[in-house]
C-alpha cells in the first residue's frame, strides 16, 4: 500500500508539472477600448431610425447620443472591415474556441432598456443574436454574451460586433457609453485548422489555394486560386496536388480553414496567437513510381499584418516515400500571430514530379511532446493497468 501510494503521488506530481506548463490559445483579449480621445475606431450606426451621434470626447469611452425618435430602434456596431482597435488589417474577426463577448455598457436613463447584442458572421454576413434581449441597467455594467450559437464558420469569420437598443418610448433620448469590448473564455489548446476530411468545407479543400510559384502545380492556370488542387477521397480525405519537378516547388496557403469562395478575402484573417507549434501531416510520392527515395525541403511560412509580412519558422525535410509524416515547426518566434493573412508550406526544388498530400494542419499550445508529459502518462497508465488486473 505504501508503494502504491508513493506511485500515485509521483503520478499526480508529474501530471501537475506537465499540465502546469500548458499555454492556452487562441488568446482572449480586448477588441476595443477607445484609448485616448478623438477616434471612434470606425464604429457607426448600423441600422435603425432612432438616430445616434457617436463621439470619443471622453478618454476610454465611445459615447452615443440618441436624437430620436425613441419609439424606434438604434443599432451600433464596428465597421465590417475593422476587427480590432490594435490593427487595421481588414477582414473577419476570428474568435475560434472562445466562449464569450463582453461589453462594458451603460446609459443615462432611470430605467433598464432592452438591448440585443449580435454579430454578423461568415461570408454571408449572417445576423446572429447572442442570446435573448438583455435589460441594460443605468450606469456602467459588464454584459457577457455566449458565442455558443455560432457555428465554426461563423466563429472564425465575424464581420461586425454590435448591439441594438430597443424602443423605449417611456424614457427621453439617452446617452450611451461603451467603454470596452473584449473576447473571453477558456481558449483551445489544440486547433485543427484543416483536416481535409470527407465532407469538410469547400469540397474538402478548406480554403487552400496556390499562393505563389504557381507553375509548379500541375493544372494551375497561373492564378492565385484553387486550380490544380483536389481532394483525395482515399481514407478520411486529404488535400492533393502534383508538384512538378525541375524547379521550385509550389507554395500552398490556407486562411482560416473555412472556404475560398472565389477569393482569399473570404477566409482572412486568422488569429493564431498563443500557439507554440504547427504540424503539417504530409506525404510525397514520386509520380514515376518504382523505388521512392530522397526528400523535399518544406518551409512553413506565415504572412501577417496589413503588409502581408512574410515570416518563416524554418524548413524540414519530407521523405519521398509515399507515407505520411508529421512536420512540426516551433512558431514561438513568429510575430503578429493575431493578424495572420495566410499560413502554409513552401516546397523546395526537386527533380521529379511528385504527388503531395496534406492530411492535417494542427496548431498546439502544448509543446510537442515533452518527455515529462510522456513520463507522467506512463506512470498513470501503469497504475490503471494494475487496477484493471485485480
Amino acid at each position: 500500500m505504501k508503494i502504491c501510494g508513493r506511485a500515485t503521488q509521483l503520478a499526480i506530481a508529474i501530471a501537475a508539472l506537465a499540465w502546469g506548463s500548458i499555454a492556452h490559445a487562441q488568446l482572449p483579449g480586448v477588441l476595443y477600448t477607445w484609448n485616448g480621445t478623438g477616434d471612434i475606431q470606425q464604429w457607426k450606426q448600423n441600422f435603425g431610425s432612432n438616430l445616434g451621434l457617436l463621439d470619443n470626447l471622453t478618454a476610454g469611452q465611445l459615447t452615443i447620443i440618441e436624437t430620436g425618435p425613441v419609439s424606434a430602434e438604434m443599432s451600433i456596431s464596428d465597421d465590417a472591415n475593422r476587427r480590432l482597435e490594435s490593427s487595421t488589417a481588414g477582414g473577419g474577426l476570428d474568435l475560434t474556441g472562445l466562449d464569450f463577448l463582453e461589453f462594458d455598457l451603460g446609459h443615462s436613463g432611470p430605467n433598464p432598456v432592452n438591448v440585443q447584442f449580435y454579430v454578423q458572421a461568415s461570408t454571408g454576413f449572417n445576423f446572429v443574436a447572442l442570446g435573448p434581449d438583455v435589460p441594460v441597467l443605468p450606469g456602467m455594467n459588464t454584459y457577457s454574451l455566449s458565442l455558443a450559437g455560432l457555428n465554426y464558420a461563423q466563429q472564425a469569420y465575424i464581420r461586425t460586433v454590435g448591439f441594438t437598443v430597443r424602443a423605449h418610448a417611456t424614457d427621453p433620448p439617452l446617452v450611451w457609453a461603451l467603454q470596452e469590448v473584449r473576447s473571453a473564455g477558456t481558449p483551445l489548446t489544440i486547433r485543427d485548422l484543416a483536416t481535409h476530411d470527407l465532407g469538410s468545407s469547400d469540397g474538402g479543400k478548406q480554403g487552400a489555394f496556390v499562393n505563389f510559384d504557381n507553375a509548379a502545380v500541375l493544372g494551375n492556370d497561373g492564378g492565385q486560386n484553387q486550380t490544380g488542387l483536389s481532394q483525395n477521397v482515399s481514407g478520411s480525405g486529404s488535400l492533393q496536388w502534383t508538384d512538378k519537378g525541375g524547379g521550385n516547388g509550389a507554395a500552398i496557403a490556407w486562411g482560416n480553414g473555412t472556404t475560398y469562395s472565389g477569393n482569399t478575402f473570404n477566409e482572412r484573417l486568422t488569429s493564431l496567437n498563443g500557439y507554440q507549434t504547427v504540424t503539417y501531416r504530409m506525404s510525397a510520392a514520386d509520380v514515376a513510381g518504382g523505388s521512392q527515395s530522397g526528400a523535399i525541403d518544406v518551409q512553413a511560412y506565415f504572412q501577417t499584418g496589413s503588409g502581408f509580412s512574410y515570416q518563416s519558422p524554418g524548413t524540414l525535410s519530407l521523405p519521398v516515400d509515399g507515407a505520411f509524416h508529421d512536420l512540426t515547426f516551433d512558431i514561438s518566434s513568429i510575430t503578429d500571430l493575431q493578424n495572420v493573412q495566410f499560413s502554409g508550406v513552401n516546397l523546395g526544388s526537386h527533380a521529379n514530379d511528385v504527388v503531395i498530400n496534406v492530411d492535417l494542419i494542427r496548431y498546439a499550445a502544448i509543446p510537442e511532446p515533452t518527455a515529462l508529459a510522456l513520463a507522467g502518462l506512463a506512470v498513470v497508465a501503469g497504475l490503471a493497468v494494475r487496477r484493471r488486473s485485480r
